[in-house]
């Protein structure tokens, strides 16, 4: 039987596994050398930094989780505090105005008046509606469930890439084989304790690991063919963050029927809801809040975004000093290239689902979209990359599919350097604040350049089309022979 017969994806023989699970088994091998690599390198790179801090004139002055000097042992050990409130304090606060004055514009009184940077759509406020605490047993109620949320990506990212290892012939399931099952569950569960932005997300009281967690089980949903529960997933999505609507546009072009009928649904539900709640009206002034944000953006450097870069680059902003009442001041130069960029990337995200003619490029493409449409956005912050970790897999068992690949090993240089680069916070760099040099602080936007590059390298491996043959409709891919499917 062929390994494939879809012309995008080259007939190769399959990886060595005459006696699988055994000490020579090459994928058990490449995946303890994962196990032992991603933890290694984050125990260093966190040694050297507080290091760092020892040598520093005013090191030992600063807190170890300031600017400068925090890493990723800090945050993990201060997760446990529970204290973070960067998404639910607005978010508690909109939701109890709105309580007091029904129908009234909390766009114009929080946003534009007081200054309060509270950027979500209203629909977001559904995920809190229900609950019944106010002030910090709100927040820590709120934590509490971030934490679950967390906790869910471990298992999520396992399924997730016992279906990639399927999709990719690396077998697990057969007699034999369940030490690589083991394996693949060690690494997920490692790449996903150690991965700055979910860390930072948890730390900080984010709603975006939540995000996470609904992208990773939608990648995994579309992996498995269920493509209207990887719609549902989104539609939640895409009420709290409006950029994943785009998915909305990206099913359509793929003729997706069950994947648009379900994030429609979903997103149409809790729309109608949100307009129940709290008015009809309230998109027209979100829109402006929108405009407004993308007319400035944010030059702190946790801004992983093209925006933040050029705002940075041209001292337009503060770098180094968050300000909860105050965005960029409008720059032309840093709004067309902002403009441009965003252009380029949503254009790259939806140009992959037009040309993903194989059930394994169309999961690729999902990856590829949810990492463009965020990266677009003229604020990107560093825990919004946790939807990263997705494509990190996908990646991964690519390139674990063909050992003997010309370029191989540059190819796993890039993704190695791109992982750590994503899944470390290099705050050493923002020494460089003040100086020329200032444009290295945007090291995790690069690493996502670099990403959409070796996508754009691997693209035979993950079954894209190499003309530009229109994407199949969905209920033609059980016609296709890939083994992905097998």
């Amino acid at each position: 039987m062929p390994i494939s017969v879809d012309p995008a994806v080259p007939n190769r023989a399959p990886l060595p596994d005459d006696d699988p699970g055994s000490p020579g088994d090459p994928v058990i091998t490449m995946l303890r050398r994962v196990c032992v690599f991603i933890p290694s390198v984050m125990v260093a790179i966190s040694a050297c930094i507080l290091a760092l801090r020892h040598l520093h004139p005013a090191g030992l002055a600063w807190a170890l989780d300031n600017s400068y000097f925090s890493n990723n042992i800090i945050i993990l050990r201060d997760i446990r505090h529970l204290v973070g409130d960067d998404s639910w304090t607005p978010m508690l606060a909109v939701r109890d105005w709105l309580q007091r004055h029904p129908g009234g514009d909390a766009y114009d009184y929080f946003f534009f008046d007081m200054g309060t940077k509270f950027q979500y759509p209203l629909s977001s406020l559904l995920a809190i509606q229900w609950l019944p605490l106010q002030g910090r047993d709100a927040v820590h109620a709120l934590n509490l469930l971030n934490l679950a949320a967390w906790f869910s990506i471990f298992p999520g990212m396992a399924l997730l890439n016992l279906r990639l290892a399927r999709m990719f012939a690396v077998r697990t399931a057969a007699p034999g084989r369940s030490a690589r099952t083991v394996w693949i569950g060690a690494a997920s569960f490692l790449a996903t304790l150690c991965f700055y932005p979910l860390l930072r997300g948890v730390y900080l009281g984010q709603i975006q690991v939540l995000l996470d967690a609904l992208f990773v089980f939608a990648c995994y949903f579309y992996a498995s063919r269920r493509s209207g529960l990887a719609g549902v997933l989104l539609g939640l999505s895409a009420l709290v963050k409006p950029q994943m609507a785009l998915f909305l546009l990206w099913g359509l072009l793929r003729r997706d029927r069950a994947f648009v009928t379900g994030l429609a649904a979903c997103a149409g539900a809790g729309y109608v809801a949100s307009g129940l709640l709290y008015g009809w009206s309230w998109p027209q002034s979100y829109l402006r809040v929108l405009s407004f944000i993308g007319r400035h953006g944010e030059s702190f450097y946790a801004n992983q975004s093209m925006n933040g870069l050029v705002n940075r680059l041209l001292g337009n902003g503060t770098n180094l000093i968050w300000e909860y009442h105050r965005f960029a001041p409008y720059d032309g130069v840093t709004y067309a290239l902002t403009l441009l960029s965003t252009g380029l990337l949503l254009a790259g995200g939806l140009w992959s689902a037009r040309t993903a003619v194989t059930p394994r490029a169309a999961t690729a493409s999902l990856m590829v979209a949810g990492l463009c449409f965020t990266a677009a956005s003229p604020v990107a912050w560093e825990h919004h990359y946790g939807i990263l970790l997705p494509i990190f897999s996908l990646l991964f068992f690519s390139l674990l599919e063909i050992p003997d690949a010309p370029d191989r090993r540059r190819r796993w240089l890039l993704l190695g350097v791109a992982f750590v680069t994503v899944a470390n916070v290099l705050s050493p760099l923002n020494l460089l604040a003040t100086t020329r040099f200032n444009i290295l602080q945007s090291y995790e936007f690069f690493a996502v350049l670099g990403v959409l590059l070796l996508v754009f390298l691997s693209r035979r491996d993950l079954g894209w089309s190499v003309g530009h043959r229109r994407a199949p409709h969905p209920q033609a891919f059980p016609g296709l022979t890939d083994v992905s499917w097998r």
